[in-house]
């Protein structure tokens, strides 16, 4: 096991695994005793690769689909 690695680093591993898998962030702030959203999200959540890949995946989807529903309407006036 590594000489740094603490109970500390263990709560910021946690926080930012509750974030990836989805959890609310008021709700992260619950289960780590935190007083503050601010607190968890500033602090001890960190963005991974993989949830920034999905954010922008939701996004693009997102961009799609109204694109899509953005020309059905104009097919259907016509």
């Amino acid at each position: 096991m590594a000489d740094d690695l603490t109970p500390y680093c263990l709560r910021h591993t946690y926080a930012t695994d509750l974030q990836s898998t989805g959890v609310p962030l008021n709700v992260a702030k619950d289960l780590l005793w935190h007083q503050s959203i601010a607190m968890t999200s500033q602090i001890y959540t960190h963005l991974s690769d993989e949830a920034f890949t999905n954010a922008s995946l939701k996004v693009l989807s997102f961009a799609t689909e109204s694109r899509k529903k953005t020309q059905k309407k104009v097919v259907s006036i016509r």
